[in-house]
């Protein structure tokens, strides 16, 4: 019961609605991360069969879904850290924490381990990024003519302080579920990381 209990927790934690067998609940929506919607719909089924091994499996899809998301926005040209990385970033930790919790529960310690020792990490990138200190822009305009060449194109790049210094949205919520990975982690006797939180 506790089990599906935190399963419930984690997908009400993002705004997402776990189904009920006798209510139909709106299917989960999330456009920041369209492939997890399958794995978190997934996830919904394994929690309401209360089998350990398959809220595993599913938990594990959802976070993978979101890891990609991460890893692909964060090479995508435009696609900006804020929000859009730390938001991947901190649902797939939240699925990681799911994923180790169940995995514990079935007795496997060593993966239960590995997998809070994920939601750690991506939890601890989020609390630890800030945004850039200086701000740069590159372009490219046209100067006046040069004799016989018509235009001639000059570059133009400026820089600017920014005073922006608060860190990402999901800080706090990245703090949570690292302190809850944390918690696991002693449950298990396992030391949380060799690398420390980063301190904001």
């Amino acid at each position: 019961m506790r089990l599906r209990t935190l399963v419930c927790v984690a997908i009400a934690a993002s705004a997402i609605a776990a189904a009920h067998p006798a209510a139909a609940a709106p299917l989960p929506t999330d456009q920041m991360c369209p492939r997890a919607v399958p794995k978190i719909v997934a996830l919904n089924d394994a929690a309401a069969s209360l089998d350990k091994g398959k809220i595993a499996t599913a938990a594990r899809g959802a976070a993978d879904a979101y890891s990609v998301c991460a890893s692909e926005a964060q090479v995508a040209k435009g696609v900006a850290i804020e929000p859009t990385v730390n938001y991947d970033k901190t649902r797939a930790a939240q699925y990681f924490v799911v994923v180790g919790r169940a995995l514990a529960a079935s007795g496997n310690t060593a993966e239960a381990g590995a997998a809070l020792k994920t939601a750690r990490q991506y939890a601890d990138d989020v609390i630890g990024w800030q945004p850039e200190s200086i701000s740069w822009h590159a372009s490219q305009t046209s100067g006046g003519p040069v004799a016989g060449e018509g235009m001639a194109p000059t570059g133009g790049n400026t820089a600017a302080r920014n005073p922006d210094r608060d860190g990402s949205r999901y800080k706090d919520v990245a703090r949570q579920i690292l302190s809850a990975a944390d918690q696991e982690l002693a449950k298990l006797g396992l030391a949380p990381s060799s690398v420390p939180a980063k301190p904001n």
